[in-house]
């Protein structure tokens, strides 16, 4: 039961967040940000077809991570600012994973996330460390993927899929290749 809640919950702060990017008149009032949000997650469980929206997005996408959720939470409660100064991070993780999953080196990195306490280690350090730099919500999203996966709450037992999926990287990849983007022209402009 936990898992299809934190995936409505989710998925409906994903697709709220998109329409109030598109809608100031809806991002004006956190009101009308919530109706938006528990509107947005009743229609997740409409069906179409025989299937709710909610599991074509879960088949798809799959489950969102905790990291994901609470990064989606922040967003909605604080606005656009941005949560880490740099998101290459998710991004070198997620491309790690894609090309490790073709086979290109013997390391498995997603095997580390079951039984190993190294992965549950690296992660408590890495969180220690960014608390320190005063990186307070990326720190407790963390701690927080760290509890969630202690306590079960989505289908996997694998510390990874509590810490990154693919819309997280994907979103992150976009931003890095954005920002780049913007940089390039100004610095052209610059030279001239």
């Amino acid at each position: 039961m936990m898992p299809v809640l934190l995936a409505c919950l989710g998925y409906g702060l994903a697709i709220t967040l998109l329409f109030a990017r598109c809608a100031p008149w809806l991002r004006a009032r956190p009101e009308r940000m919530a109706m938006a949000l528990a509107a947005i997650c009743a229609l997740l469980y409409l069906p179409v077809a025989g299937i709710s929206f909610l599991a074509v997005l879960r088949g798809a996408l799959g489950d969102l991570s905790i990291v994901t959720l609470i990064f989606l939470s922040i967003l909605l409660l604080r606005g656009p600012r941005p949560l880490l100064p740099h998101a290459g991070f998710f991004v070198l993780m997620g491309l790690a994973f894609f090309f490790l999953s073709f086979g290109l080196l013997p390391l498995d990195l997603y095997a580390l996330g079951y039984a190993s306490a190294v992965l549950p280690c690296l992660t408590g350090g890495l969180a220690f460390l960014l608390w320190l730099r005063g990186w307070i919500v990326p720190s407790l999203a963390l701690l927080a993927a760290l509890a969630g996966w202690r306590l079960h709450w989505l289908d996997s037992t694998n510390l990874w899929d509590y810490l990154l999926d693919a819309p997280l990287v994907i979103v992150a990849l976009g931003r890095e290749v954005f920002l780049r983007v913007a940089k390039k022209p100004a610095t052209q402009s610059a030279v001239k």
